[in-house]
């Protein structure tokens, strides 16, 4: 098995090849106004330091959300590339159940990542849709937090479980909780 893996939902942008027992990850933190012009380059970077090519791999898996509007567009966009150059099955990673899933985030069950404006993108033990809530909401407190870097753990962790079942999806269709700053300012 081995699995390409990109999130630019978040201020982080994130590389991964999965193996069945390693991960080779090329990171770059706070680069969000950068993903677009790096993002191409450190699949190559990941790639490379996996000794794979695309031709090597079994699946792609991308961050389709909650996040970025912009970031997860670059993503999806990108992703969908390759597959339409190369195709293989595809395995959409929803952030927050990543979160959720995290051991580095201190995620119990419930995620939250920063939406900005005074708002998080939030999801409570799968017990609502995702949604936003105010900074103030006090069950973000107990929720668990992070940036791409910090819940790599839990993306591939529901990579790898995914894959072994096969459950794939048709595509990548963009997890969007909020409108586009453009659209909400209009």
């Amino acid at each position: 098995m081995k699995i390409l893996f990109v999130d630019t939902t978040t201020p982080d942008l994130v590389v991964a090849v999965v193996e069945e027992n390693k991960v080779t990850a090329v990171t770059e933190a706070e680069s969000q106004r950068r993903h677009s012009e790096l993002l191409c380059g450190k699949v190559q970077e990941a790639l490379a330091s996996a000794h794979t090519s695309f031709a090597d791999l079994d699946a792609y898996a991308c961050a389709i959300g909650p996040g970025s509007f912009t970031g997860i567009r670059i993503g999806v966009a990108t992703v969908k590339g390759y597959n339409t150059a190369v195709a293989r099955p595809c395995i959409a990673v929803n952030c927050l159940e990543a979160i959720a899933r995290s051991t580095q985030c201190g995620a119990r069950g419930s995620a939250v990542i920063d939406a900005g404006n005074g708002y998080y993108f939030a999801d409570f033990n799968g017990s609502v849709s995702p949604c936003l809530i105010p900074y103030e909401d006090v069950r973000a407190l107990s929720a668990g937090k992070g940036e791409a870097c910090d819940y790599l753990d839990g993306a591939v962790d529901i990579i790898r479980r995914r894959f072994a079942a096969g459950d794939f999806d048709s595509g990548f269709t963009p997890l969007y909780i909020r409108r586009s700053q453009a659209e909400e300012n209009k």
